[in-house]
């Protein structure tokens, strides 16, 4: 991406993962799962390929397309695969069985990407016969609740997001009643919360995240008001565990020196936030922009010259090792550090996979190339809405409605434009970093009147065709972040912010090379420090004062709304 000056744009990010979405795949258009740091590198296939990474590589493409207005051509063939792998009778997933992948049933937990995948589709509007598809597995979804239970209970609540939005979107009773039986399932039966709303026992971020983010949705459809109490205080937990910039760990209680970011969390965090703040706490978009302008798009692969590839070898069955590397920009991270696309050089060997994946150092993980555009959706989605007659702008950055064209110019400048399209009131909220005496508002070049009201800048009713300009300080300041395993090693950063924005991230102290990974039960290389893979924040261009271009943005013509419950 370009380091040139310019407004803060998610559909830039989104246009970025096209050349991921598209080129790390096989000649049948399948994806990839693992990429492995060898020499040359490898990008292989496994069982998750199928249900999970396609699924969630077709909801990215669909919300890609809806954000930028790009439709991309593999959007269509995945959407045929996965009609394709659909029992007739059942509508349930079926994985084909191949040499890397045994013949084996698909888990509750990629059932439920597949639903909320066919949802995302038919709701975009390509996919008008995804909806009889959808209805047949709500209807035989429910026999294989109890086997989920027994076998996997951290993931049986993985469906829970899927369900509730089928159930307000469809107006379908069944989706919303399995849902509930799901969160009982989760919150009571087999709780995987302890009482005093944590998860310090252990548990995988990303699944707890997206149990959340789905209870949350499922309580303010049938108004359980302490279910959405429980939600919510877990979600201050698991911000006590993250940063302020959005870093949080993969795994809560790892007992190594290993601790990493996954994508897929971050996208969880995400979602489960913004649903929180559009439904009664405002007071977390401050923590969604931090999270976006920083961690989030951070993870997006930018340069991936460090994995060697071998363009003299013919991809076999498995495994692919040309251009890896060019292939991956736009990919997003399945590990990083706070500084790096990669934590550390750790294996799958303590996980799955059959021998030939075996002592190989673990890169990516390709779940995480979909859920990362799916994060850059959430934001778009939420940053403003128009409703009741009234704008609201909740996050600075680049947004088009069809009532108003906004405009943000953090980190360059503490000012954000807005150009009505329609007459209509607005509010925008007031940085965390700022004092509500500190905004002004400008219209047409004149100062007006406005009010303070908790987090928001009311500036009142204005008419269409009016430009308004709010301006605030744009504070620099400095923080001291450390992450890690409790009773583990511990790494340590100084963060430089410029209003929302970490523009330099430089570890302190002597650096680690090498760090216990319990998983390989061996000592292994660490990128926490100067040097690694993929060095993140490389912003120093972002600490200029000057006038930036406007990006190129598109127009959010109202699709996908998952995260707004009305």
């Amino acid at each position: 991406m370009s380091t040139a000056a310019k407004t803060f744009s998610l559909e830039e990010y989104a246009r970025r993962s096209f050349n991921y979405l598209t080129r790390m795949v096989d000649g049948e258009h399948l994806p990839y799962f693992h990429v492995f740091w060898t020499d040359p590198a490898e990008a292989a296939h496994d069982f998750p390929d199928w249900g999970d990474v396609m699924c969630r590589q077709l909801q990215a493409a669909t919300m890609a397309r809806i954000m930028t207005g790009c439709e991309l051509p593999i959007e269509s063939i995945w959407l045929e695969k996965v009609f394709a792998r659909l029992d007739p009778r059942t509508g349930l997933f079926v994985q084909p069985q191949t040499a890397y992948c045994p013949e084996q049933p698909v888990s509750f937990a990629v059932q439920g990407l597949v639903l909320y995948t066919l949802l995302t589709v038919w709701l975009g509007g390509q996919c008008p016969e995804a909806e009889g598809a959808i209805r047949r597995m709500i209807e035989h979804l429910p026999a294989l609740v109890e086997e989920s239970a027994s076998k996997e209970p951290g993931w049986t609540g993985f469906g829970i997001k899927s369900l509730a939005a089928c159930g307000r979107f469809m107006d379908c009773p069944q989706a919303i009643e399995l849902a509930g039986r799901l969160v009982h399932q989760v919150f009571a039966v087999n709780p995987l919360f302890s009482p005093d709303n944590t998860f310090r026992h252990g548990g995988h971020m990303h699944g707890n995240l997206r149990i959340l983010s789905g209870a949350a949705e499922y309580a303010l459809a049938v108004g359980d008001p302490e279910l959405y109490s429980r939600v919510d205080a877990l979600y201050r937990y698991v911000r006590s565990e993250a940063t302020s910039f959005g870093f949080l760990p993969e795994v809560i209680g790892r007992t190594g020196d290993i601790v990493a970011c996954e994508t897929c969390a971050v996208m969880d965090y995400l979602a489960l936030m913004v649903t929180l703040a559009n439904h009664g706490h405002p007071e977390y978009w401050s923590d969604v922009e931090r999270l976006v302008r920083n961690h989030l798009v951070e993870s997006q692969v930018a340069d991936g010259a460090w994995l060697d590839s071998d363009c003299s070898r013919a991809d076999d069955a498995q495994f692919s090792r040309r251009r890896i590397g060019s292939r991956m920009v736009g990919g997003y991270a399945g590990w990083s550090s706070p500084n790096h696309i990669l934590a550390a050089r750790e294996t799958m060997n303590a996980h799955w996979g059959g021998p030939e994946l075996k002592n190989k150092t673990r890169a990516f993980q390709n779940c995480c190339g979909g859920s990362g555009t799916h994060g850059l959706f959430i934001a778009w989605k939420n940053a403003a809405r128009y409703r009741d007659e009234g704008l609201e702008v909740w996050l600075h950055v680049d947004k088009r409605l069809p009532q108003a064209e906004i405009r943000g110019y953090q980190p360059y400048q503490g000012r954000l434009t807005i150009e009505l399209k329609e007459s209509c009131a607005v509010k925008v909220r007031v940085p965390a970093f700022v004092a509500g005496d500190q905004m002004r508002a400008t219209v047409a070049g004149r100062s007006v009147e406005t009010r303070i009201w908790g987090n928001a800048m009311c500036i009142g009713r204005q008419p269409a065709g009016a430009r308004i300009e709010v301006s605030y300080p744009l504070t620099e300041r400095e923080e001291q972040v450390s992450v890690g395993n409790p009773g583990r090693r511990q790494y340590r950063y100084q963060v430089r912010w410029k209003g929302d924005t970490v523009i330099a991230m430089t570890p302190v102290g002597d650096s680690a090379k090498t760090g216990y990974s319990e998983y390989d039960q061996r000592e292994v290389e660490v990128f926490y420090g100067e040097d690694g893979p993929g060095r993140l924040y490389q912003r120093d261009q972002m600490a200029a004062s000057v006038e930036p271009e406007l990006s190129e943005i598109h127009l959010d013509e109202g699709w996908l709304d998952f995260w707004f419950v009305r």
